[in-house]
């Protein structure tokens, strides 16, 4: 007799079917990378973020960009779409959707010069596995050295968190900062 549930040897095949499909979609991240570097750096673009999800039944290939020389502009995420589609569509078979765009106020960051870059700047961090006891980290960018984040907590400790124990990490950007920038060009104008 069976007992309603999961299947435990349906639930092994699933999570193996997904990890193998995991790993290979890395592969193919990781190869169309290496393929559009060219056309990023004749746009004088860098890549910010590369992911492919699954989103309402549909696959979607989202490249991130930005350049740090200017504002990055909806004609550049347009040029480099131009550029890269062909190469998307050679390596990936299934029907997708390419988004080529800028990362947004709350970027994600994961490489070194990400930390350097954004010393200082709050961030939401997430852990593969528990670190002191959490999951879960909201606090400031204090430094990076030796593949180490060290992140400022509210209660000014300092939390040194190897890089390799971080699942994913996105800035913060709070509300304050926007009233900030209101209330400042309110009182240039004004002059």
């Amino acid at each position: 007799k069976q007992e309603s549930g999961a299947n435990p040897l349906f639930s092994f095949k699933l999570y193996k079917i997904l990890r193998i499909r995991g790993d290979l979609v890395d592969k193919v991240l990781e190869t169309f990378e290496k393929q559009i570097t060219p056309y990023l750096k004749e746009l004088k673009l860098e890549l910010a973020d590369l992911e492919y999800v699954q989103d309402g039944g549909y696959s979607y290939l989202r490249v991130y960009i930005e350049s740090e020389e200017k504002q990055t502009d909806l004609e550049d995420c347009i040029a480099l779409s131009s550029k890269i589609d062909s190469i998307a569509d050679s390596m990936i078979k299934e029907k997708f959707f390419l988004e080529v765009s800028t990362p947004g106020l709350e970027k994600r960051i994961k490489k070194e010069k990400d930390f350097i870059r954004f010393n200082r700047e709050k961030i939401k961090m997430f852990t593969k596995s528990q670190f002191d006891g959490k999951k879960s980290f909201e606090g400031v960018i204090h430094k990076f050295e030796n593949d180490t984040i060290y992140l400022k907590m509210e209660n000014d400790t300092i939390l040194e968190i190897p890089i390799s124990k971080m699942k994913k990490a996105n800035l913060v950007y709070e509300l304050t900062e926007i009233k900030e920038e209101v209330w400042s060009r309110k009182i240039r104008e004004s002059f």
